[in-house]
């Protein structure tokens, strides 16, 4: 029997149609195949006898008990029955891939020097074995990080000296000291740096006063009077190195910055004039970690063992 194009193309749905013979071919029965669908008996009858007639063929045998497909219906069955199963998963394989996809996302918030100094070592071996991980790396201020935390808006938090929050487990990753740096030319250079008084007829440049988490420093530059001629906003470690290779300034900062690169500059270790200091991890208490991000606490101990901060 020829079946007129302009048949198929008349508006009908032709989905629910094939959805309703499927399931009514899946379980012999039309009444059973209403209760998956959540119709009446009587829609999926007309579902069945309108596909039929837009087709040309009958497709059940609706004298026999239970009921039976006619040989076209067995055709029509075995070339709906893929495309239904691929059609009923179509949810399930955009959750999955959803799911796949945030699993792979990576949400941090760290300090500027963790950025420049730490973050470009921890994120390649980390790459190592997840070459796919999507990364936000976020340069905002330590309270604004530890509110996110809480929220659950980022996945951790890499800062100095951090404060301990009950609602937040921390892991200390590593310690370093406080170094002052000058060129090799400054007055400095060749002299032992016993007291921070030994400062005061210098110029120390130093960056954001809100940026500096050393222990005391503000305190200590003020009760001995040290002064300094240039400030930065929103300034960086690296900014002060250059200023102080090229000026006669002073500058203390991290050793987690120092590296072979830095052999034109004169470092003095401050260890004995203020507290210690460390870099820690901090993530949501009882918060159960993505794959990807225990894949990078792994990375930050694995690549703390090959720092070297002794100067």
């Amino acid at each position: 029997m020829k079946i007129a194009l302009h048949e198929f193309l008349y508006k009908k749905n032709r989905q629910q149609q094939i959805k309703g013979f499927y399931y009514v071919a899946l379980h012999s029965s039309i009444s059973e195949a209403a209760r998956m669908m959540h119709l009446t008996q009587s829609t999926v009858t007309l579902q069945i006898q309108s596909l039929e007639r837009d087709l040309g063929f009958k497709l059940l045998n609706r004298d026999s008990k239970p009921l039976s497909l006619t040989q076209e219906g067995e055709d029509f069955y075995k070339i709906a029955c893929p495309l239904m199963h691929e059609f009923e998963s179509v949810v399930e394989k955009f959750l999955n891939r959803k799911k796949e996809k945030e699993q792979k996302k990576i949400d941090i918030a760290a300090h500027h020097s963790a950025i420049s100094h730490m973050m470009p070592r921890i994120i390649a071996h980390l790459k190592k074995s997840h070459p796919d991980a999507k990364i936000m790396i976020r340069n905002i201020p330590t309270r604004e990080a530890i509110k996110r935390l809480k929220d659950g808006q980022i996945d951790l938090a890499f800062y100095p000296n951090m404060s301990h929050e009950p609602e937040l487990k921390h892991s200390e990753v590593i310690s370093y000291d406080p170094i002052l740096i000058m060129n090799k030319k400054h007055p400095l250079a060749k002299k032992p740096v016993k007291s921070l008084k030994d400062l005061k007829n210098f110029d120390l440049i130093r960056i954001d006063r809100n940026l500096i988490v050393l222990p005391l420093f503000g305190e200590a530059v003020r009760t001995h009077g040290i002064k300094g001629s240039v400030e930065f906003e929103n300034g960086n470690w690296e900014m002060l190195k250059h200023f102080v290779k090229e000026n006669n300034f002073v500058a203390i900062v991290s050793a987690v910055c120092l590296d072979k690169n830095d052999s034109d500059l004169v470092m003095k270790n401050l260890a004995k004039l203020f507290p210690s200091m460390s870099f820690g991890i901090a993530m949501k208490s009882g918060q159960l970690l993505k794959p990807i991000v225990q894949s990078l606490f792994d990375s930050f101990s694995e690549v703390a063992k090959e720092w070297k901060f002794a100067i």
